[in-house]
């Protein structure tokens, strides 16, 4: 399809949601990311969580760093300190972002607090890792203003074990977005389930809504991805573009 007239208008209640920060225009998962981001007018945001050696909640997608410039080197091996002082900027841009440094969650709810809505990812479950996540969340205050998202199913049913009321999503592969997934998430009382963009349609859509709250799409390659799952009828969607959609009024 033609690349749409930028920027897409939405319904004000549609989620765009910045993932892992505004990541097309600043390195992923770092607060340059999410400030600008939300320069950008997006209020939501995602991000992926695991922990570290010390068991400090790290903001980080990759388990293993190669892709950031640090071969063989895993976050659950590595302590905070460690983690923190590692240049997570200049693998993306050396000119603009050399130095900018790998966060904890803590780090990131401190900056934001109560001016964002959250999306955060249990990406490597371990144990006690949710539990500390919920500690997060309450210690801040953001529990409301925060999603709890997994691919894990496990992950997002201990999240509902431990804390009843918090909203989960559950994000499924290529494939997921199933009437039987659909059931599953719903019998399991989770607020959202996430398909891949390119896998959404009218109908698809229609059906989750019949069983769960909201359905959200991931996995936005572009702009094909991105209309598809608008037009699909989705209630949001993780873009790493957020300033390719506005929202309408």
């Amino acid at each position: 399809m033609d690349k749409p007239q930028l920027p897409v208008t939405v319904p004000p209640g549609f989620r765009i949601i910045a993932h892992r920060g505004a990541s097309a225009y600043a390195p992923e998962n770092t607060l340059a990311a999410f400030r600008l981001a939300q320069k950008m007018g997006a209020s939501e945001i995602e991000f992926d969580l695991q922990f570290s050696n010390d068991r400090q909640i790290m903001v980080c997608h990759d388990r293993v760093l190669d892709r950031y410039g640090y071969p063989g080197r895993k976050v659950a091996e590595l302590t905070y300190g460690e983690l923190s002082a590692l240049d997570m900027g200049s693998w993306f841009s050396p000119f603009h972002f050399r130095g900018e440094g790998m966060v904890c969650f803590e780090d990131l709810l401190s900056e934001f607090e109560n001016t964002l809505t959250y999306h955060a990812e249990i990406k490597e479950p371990a144990p006690g890792l949710t539990e500390a996540v919920l500690d997060m969340l309450d210690k801040h205050r953001v529990q409301d203003q925060t999603i709890v998202t997994s691919f894990h199913f496990d992950a997002l049913l201990e999240v509902k074990a431990i804390a009843p009321e918090q909203r989960v999503g559950w994000l499924v592969r290529t494939g997921g977005f199933s009437a039987d997934n659909m059931a599953k998430a719903a019998d399991a009382g989770f607020h959202q389930l996430c398909p891949m963009a390119g896998e959404t349609t009218t109908d698809l859509v229609r059906d989750g809504h019949a069983r769960i709250a909201e359905v959200r799409a991931h996995s936005v390659k572009g702009a094909a991805d991105m209309m598809q799952a608008i037009g699909a009828g989705c209630d949001g969607l993780t873009i790493n573009w957020p300033d390719w959609l506005v929202h309408r009024g």
